[in-house]
This record gives structure tokens, C-alpha cells and sequence, in this order.
């Protein structure tokens, strides 16, 4: 228990109180040590007032407690944000270009019925530079996406937040929520392993939840950090910074068993029914193990080429699940980023 000093009021209250337990204790001696009852009285008298004692001296603690408690209560409520969809007033010009490149996600995001057959998280990055209207997208992601909450986590770095933001979206089981992590590149930066570990716990919890969608936001971005391990998918807005962006060289038999991997998956894509087409299949198999770090990069890649492929079919604009070569170069760029 923390050492914690008596006010001057409660310092007063305490000596009161021992005064009137040391008179009770001088009567209880000048009694007759042969009468029972009245001994018996004045002990239970002084039992009383230590009680109140006892209880007087613990006061400060109890106060410093219910005092850290309310700041705690007040740091989360400044930390953590609910609001409707519906009541937000969305300003966002200039990337009309981005919003029509991941119409196929924000289609998923709003009618993940029929993307179901994909084994795809729900999680993306947006990065860019400050004040470059990244928090802005993701507000406009949740409008054009039909959803209807959108809990924004403003300190990513409080663990409390964290965990309340969760304990929100699990209490969402109906409702379609947008969950908003913005500024996660200095959580990463401070390094706090309470604050990542829940950070990944609440990411992990809410990936396989058809009814959210997780949009963090960062500035800095390093290929292969923290943060590109946690988000499927990585958007990058015009002017982005992208430290330390080089090829990492891959074993030779890393890069074999990537190879077979690429054609596990492309194998079971054209079970699924998606078609390459425009590129042959042992080309796309080579492309996609080329850039490819690990087995999941293979694994994310695939399966955006196939989301593209049905949200292409979807609105019409093509009849079959067809997967080209421009198709899967954009599902690179969303999972390997590099500088512009």
C-alpha cells in the first residue's frame, strides 16, 4: 500500500479518538475489579472506538484510492471515443483515386455475405503524411462501408482505452462497427509492452469478426516492423515515408518454399473457380514467391487478387472469376509496401 499522509483534518479526528479511548480505558481501571458487568461495558466501549479508530486511520488510503480510480475513468474517456456513423460530417477531396482503387474492400466491408468463401482479415493500415487526412478516409470508409458505429481509440498507448474499446465492440455483436486506431506508429515507438500486448489481443479479437472493420492509422512505416506484422493490408496515401524499404535477401530454400506455397494457393483458387488470366500460371506463381517475405505475405496477396476478382464480377463489369496480372501487382502493393 502506497505511503499516503493524513489531511490535517483527519489527523485531528484521529487524535479525538484516541483521547476519548484513553479516558475510557482510565475508567475501565478505577472500576471495582469485581464488577463484571460494568467491566464488561467499558470494554466493549473501547473495542468500539479502536474500531473507529482503525477505520479513521485507513480514510486516506480510501480517498487516494476512489480519487485514482475517478482519474483513471476520466484518462478513458479522453482516450476513447463512440459515435454514430450517421453523425459525422465527412470532408475528404483529392483521392477520389484511392477511394475507386479499394472499392472492392469497402464493397466486402459492406456486404461481407458475399465475400465469405475468403479467408480475408478485417484489419487495414492507412499510412501517410501528418495532417494528410488518413482519420478522415477512415471515417469516409465507414460511411461508403454502411456501418454504424465507428469507436475511436484517440491513445493507443492506454492500456485501459484498449481493453474498454474491446469491450465495446464485443458488446457490437449486431451492429456494423468501424474500429479506429489512429497514430499506432508511436505506440510502436514507445515500445510499452502492456499497451502492444492488448493492442494485439483487441486486433486479433475482432480480425474474424464480420461485423468490424479495424483502420489504424500511422506516419512512419518500416516494411516488416510491428505494425506491418499486425495489418493485412497497407494503404498508402501520396507523399508517404517508408523507412528502411530494401529487399531483405531470402534463403534459397526459403524462397523454394515460398515457391510451393504461391502454388498451394493459386491450385486452390482455381478450385474455388478464379481463372488466371492474361498471365500464366507458373509466371504468377514466380512473381508472387519473388516479393513475397513470408508464407502469410503469399497467403494476403491471394486472396486480395481474389477479392478484386469478385468484386469485379459482383458489379458486372466482368462474367467470370478472373484473376490478371494487374490484378495480383495490386494486391502486391497492398501487402509489400515500398517508397514511391
Amino acid at each position: 500500500m502506497p505511503n499516503v499522509r493524513a489531511s490535517p483534518r483527519g489527523r485531528w479526528l484521529i487524535a479525538v479518538v484516541a483521547v476519548l479511548a484513553l479516558a475510557a480505558l482510565r475508567r475501565a481501571a478505577a472500576q471495582d475489579a469485581g464488577d463484571g458487568e460494568t467491566l464488561s461495558l467499558v470494554t466493549e466501549q473501547v473495542i468500539l472506538i479502536a474500531t473507529v479508530v482503525g477505520a479513521v486511520a485507513t480514510l486516506p488510503a480510501l480517498f487516494e484510492f476512489l480519487i485514482e480510480r475517478r482519474k483513471r475513468k476520466e484518462r478513458i474517456a479522453l482516450s476513447l471515443d463512440d459515435v454514430a456513423v450517421a453523425d459525422l460530417d465527412v470532408r475528404l477531396a483529392g483521392i477520389d483515386d484511392l477511394l475507386s482503387d479499394i472499392a472492392d474492400l469497402i464493397d466486402r466491408a459492406r456486404h461481407p455475405e458475399a465475400y465469405e468463401s475468403l479467408r480475408l482479415g478485417n484489419e487495414i493500415l492507412i499510412v501517410g503524411p501528418a495532417a494528410s487526412g488518413k482519420k478522415t478516409l477512415a471515417q469516409r470508409i465507414a460511411k461508403d462501408a454502411g456501418m454504424e458505429r465507428v469507436i475511436i481509440v484517440y491513445n493507443a498507448r492506454n492500456a485501459d482505452a484498449l481493453a474498454g474499446a474491446k469491450a465495446l465492440v464485443q458488446r457490437y455483436r449486431r451492429l456494423k462497427v468501424l474500429l479506429l486506431l489512429p497514430g499506432l506508429d508511436n505506440v510502436a515507438e514507445d515500445d510499452d509492452e502492456e499497451a502492444l500486448a492488448e493492442l494485439d489481443a483487441l486486433i486479433d479479437m475482432t480480425t474474424e469478426r464480420r461485423n468490424v472493420l479495424v483502420v489504424g492509422t500511422a506516419v512512419d512505416f518500416e516494411p516488416g516492423s510491428l505494425l506491418d506484422n499486425m495489418f493485412g493490408i497497407v494503404l498508402t496515401l501520396p507523399g508517404t515515408p517508408v523507412k528502411h524499404a530494401r529487399e531483405h535477401p531470402i534463403p534459397d530454400d526459403a524462397r523454394r518454399m515460398l515457391l510451393e506455397v504461391a502454388r498451394f494457393y493459386l491450385a486452390q483458387a482455381k478450385t474455388d473457380g478464379f481463372t488466371l488470366v492474361g498471365i500464366a500460371e507458373a509466371a504468377a506463381i514466380d512473381r508472387i514467391a519473388h516479393v513475397a517475405r513470408n508464407p502469410a505475405d503469399v497467403a494476403d496477396i491471394t486472396v486480395l487478387a481474389e477479392t478484386t476478382a469478385l468484386h469485379r464480377r459482383r458489379i458486372g463489369e466482368v462474367k467470370t472469376l478472373d484473376i490478371t496480372g494487374e490484378i495480383i501487382e495490386k494486391s502486391i502493393r497492398r501487402v509489400i509496401v515500398t517508397p514511391a
